[in-house]
């Protein structure tokens, strides 16, 4: 199966005091306070019925939940199918959730980062303590999860994030043995879901077995340099040497010293998890200065569909990465039964995917939103928050994102799921499209081809 990428990319658009019987009707909040992508909303403006039944008779206790996400900046790659996966969410929770026979309406309001860390925490703030979320959700990388986590511990509130390596939110957060997570459950792969998936891409083909990192001076790169728990442990098991040039900036626009250091070294595999824009520049100049590795096998950056077609001279052809979802995956919605491969059908067919290509990262979102709906069920007291977060203890459920398990996880509070390796490729009209390369480790999907050398 291949996935094929685009050329242009558009990036995005109180609790109520009175119960009603399970047969009353449910008013639906269909709007956000301030919808991802949209600045300066009124919040008096978006939420349907006014205060939703703040009190008398009749009226409709309201669940709300609060998901901030990068609808804009430089991590807008996680986020460009969310207004398309957010209206898909809302049509499901119109009728409201039945919870031990009370019917209670759902308000999601969804909030931008712009991909700052320091915004995601002051959103979590402000939708804790104004808004009085009853569940906060949090989507893509580090800097966006790790602030809504420590503001949601702090005040003790339920939380669920994604698209995180779970390293960079445990360690990365300061959480450990002895500082459990206590109000956040997480789901994502971590950096075992690179560094025991990589070599077997990389032992379909000859080399030197000399790897380059590129870790950059952030969460996540201070995740994956851990000489403990971080990347080089786990890729020297399978027989390999990792060569790491040191900490460069998110925004590097000369990678030089790297670039040399790697070839003094004689490195033939590049691997890290680089911001988009600061991979097609380190490429770009590798390719200017004769650096020609063999295999580059590359997180984040490559992880969307529009990295590769921007990088100049079809330099992108070849390029290789983790991926952990697409539309052979074995996986199905907790909603409707919807598959992958129907779920990028309908997104394609949707006005919200109109100049689009779907991206893996959006279904997990919108997985959030699965495990949100059948934690709050089993709490039996969507206001209980202790109730709320020991349903999300006992979850194990598939979802269109895949299986998550939370009672069998590496560390209290936290699910993983399982990678492959796929590769892009340009065909003969010109298109860009991944292939995969490797199952990794996800049970009973097809691999395409083997791993192709880079060609330069």
């Amino acid at each position: 199966m291949t996935y094929p990428a685009p050329f242009r990319s558009l990036a995005s658009g109180r609790r109520r005091a009175v119960v009603i019987a399970a047969s009353a009707s449910v008013a639906f909040a269909l709007a956000a306070c301030t919808p991802a992508g949209v600045d300066d909303a009124d919040p008096s403006d978006s939420a349907a019925g006014g205060d939703g039944g703040s009190g008398g008779d009749g009226a409709t206790e309201t669940i709300t939940i609060g998901y901030i996400a990068p609808a804009t900046g430089t991590l807008t790659g996680f986020t460009d199918g969310d207004p398309y996966m957010l209206s898909v969410v809302r049509e499901q929770f119109a009728d409201g959730i039945t919870i031990d026979g009370t019917t209670y309406a759902v308000e999601i309001i969804d909030r931008d980062s712009g991909s700052d860390a320091a915004k995601a925490g002051e959103l979590a703030q402000e939708l804790i303590t104004e808004e009085q979320v009853d569940l906060l959700m949090a989507t893509s990388t580090p800097e966006t999860v790790n602030p809504v986590v420590a503001q949601c511990e702090a005040h003790g509130t339920p939380c669920l994030t994604a698209n995180a390596p779970w390293q960079a939110v445990v360690f990365g957060g300061g959480f450990g043995p002895d500082k459990p997570l206590e109000w956040t459950h997480h789901f994502f792969f971590g950096i075992e879901g690179f560094g025991d998936v990589d070599p077997l891409a990389w032992d379909q083909v000859e080399t030197n077995k000399k790897v380059g990192v590129l870790w950059p001076n952030d969460s996540d790169g201070g995740a994956f340099r851990d000489p403990d728990t971080g990347y080089t442990p786990l890729v020297e098991a399978h027989g390999y040497t990792v060569v790491d040039p040191g900490a460069y900036e998110n925004g590097t626009a000369d990678f030089t010293s790297i670039i040399q250091t790697f070839k003094d070294e004689g490195v033939e595999i590049i691997s890290g998890i680089p911001i988009p824009p600061d991979f097609v520049t380190f490429w770009t100049q590798a390719a200017q200065q004769g650096f020609e590795p063999k295999v580059a096998t590359v997180g984040k950056a490559l992880f969307f569909p529009t990295t590769v077609p921007s990088i100049p001279d079809d330099l992108g052809e070849g390029l290789a990465f983790a991926t952990w979802w697409g539309p052979t995956f074995p996986y199905e919605s907790s909603f409707d039964g919807t598959t992958p491969q129907e779920w990028i059908d309908d997104f394609s067919a949707s006005p919200e995917g109109e100049g689009l290509v779907w991206n893996q990262a959006t279904p997990l979102n919108g997985a959030l939103f699965e495990v949100a709906k059948v934690g709050l069920e089993a709490s039996g007291d969507p206001f209980d928050k202790e109730a709320l977060v020991a349903a999300f203890d006992d979850i194990n459920m598939m979802t269109l994102g895949g299986q998550i398990d939370f009672t069998s996880g590496p560390f209290p509070g936290i699910a993983t799921i399982p990678t492959a390796m796929g590769q892009w490729e340009k065909t003969d009209d010109g298109e860009w499209e991944w292939v995969v390369v490797d199952a990794g480790t996800v049970p009973d999907l097809p691999v395409d081809r083997p791993l192709e050398l880079l060609e330069w």
